[in-house]
């Protein structure tokens, strides 16, 4: 297919995704966001108590709680992301676990809105990326799984529904940290570091 073509059906898929998309969380994510102090602490706390303190200090900005930079939104372009668990949801489970890296997109749809989209891997967000301020913007989505080829709607299954803020950890690099996800974690958070 040529290069204009696929680009084409891109913005016309991320188009037609966001649509079906909100900026507004529903009451359990708002409520979410409102525990992400309390999410960061439990989490770091439990990733020390299980070894890996030296793990979270190698992440530097990525892992640091108060991180205030401006330009919060990341560009449209293509990503690489990988997701790094924090904190254990259950007994029993790892309290920190980094995962490699897999494919993501940010795309800016004709009518505006910023599309993030995870485009490999078993567990894939996608959402719209809101403005919320001048050293955050917010993320409003929720999770595909295995070989789904329908984006559930959000805010019709709890254990797919996902918020989290979205912030920028340095020159061309974000995160997008989700407290209290569905599935073995307290925190999680989606690197994004920009390809060319």
């Amino acid at each position: 297919m040529p290069l204009r073509l696929a680009t084409a059906f891109a913005a016309l898929a991320g188009a037609a995704a966001a649509q079906d998309m909100t900026c507004t969380p529903t009451r359990a994510d708002a409520q979410r966001l409102e525990r992400l102090d309390m999410a960061w602490r439990e989490a770091r706390a439990d990733a020390v108590r299980g070894g890996a303190a030296d793990d979270l200090r190698r992440l530097g900005l990525l892992a640091e709680p108060r991180l205030s930079l401006n330009r919060p939104q990341p560009t449209p372009g293509r990503y690489q992301c990988r997701t790094i668990k924090l904190g254990a949801a259950r007994e029993g489970m790892l309290p920190y676990i980094a995962y490699g890296w897999f494919r993501c997109s940010v795309q800016l749809t004709p009518g505006g809105d910023l599309v993030m989209r995870k485009t490999t891997g078993s567990q894939r967000p996608v959402g719209l990326i809101c403005p919320s301020g001048r050293r955050a913007a917010r993320f409003v989505g929720v999770l595909e799984l295995g070989d789904e080829t329908r984006t559930p709607r959000y805010g019709t299954q709890d254990d797919r529904d996902m918020v989290g803020v979205v912030q920028r950890v340095g020159n061309e690099r974000w995160r997008i940290v989700f407290p209290w996800p569905a599935y073995e974690s307290k925190l999680d958070i989606l690197e994004l570091r920009r390809t060319r």
